[in-house]
């Protein structure tokens, strides 16, 4: 009985902690990634860091802080603001695939300033 409990107990919590969740990044750490790219960005072009600077007040999922920091990287110079891409750090939900239609490359080069 007790080894039935056990395994019955193990499996749930393996199968609990297996599931599908929203893989998130700290706050503290999101934005160390984004003033980094934005150095990086702002170095590379010879440009001072956008004013004000981009702050994230929550925990933005993983996926769309990524997107946000590979297109402050990829950014043509003069670097003068973010890529629109980035306001996709400050959404609760998952945005799902890019849609066929849409051509990441050209959202990616359009800057918030």
């Amino acid at each position: 009985m007790k080894t039935t409990f056990l395994i019955l107990f193990v499996s749930l919590v393996l199968i609990l902690n297996c599931a599908p969740g929203v893989d998130r990044v700290p706050t503290s750490d999101a934005q160390s990634q984004v003033y980094a790219a934005a150095k990086y960005a702002s170095e590379k072009c010879g440009n001072p860091l956008p004013n004000p600077p981009l702050v994230i007040v929550n925990e933005p999922i993983r996926r769309n802080l990524d997107l946000c920091t590979i297109s402050i990287t990829r950014t043509e110079c003069p670097f003068l603001g973010y890529p629109l891409v980035c306001t996709l750090i400050y959404l609760e939900e998952e945005t799902g695939d890019i849609p066929w239609y849409l051509n990441f490359n050209e959202i990616s080069k359009i800057q918030i300033k």
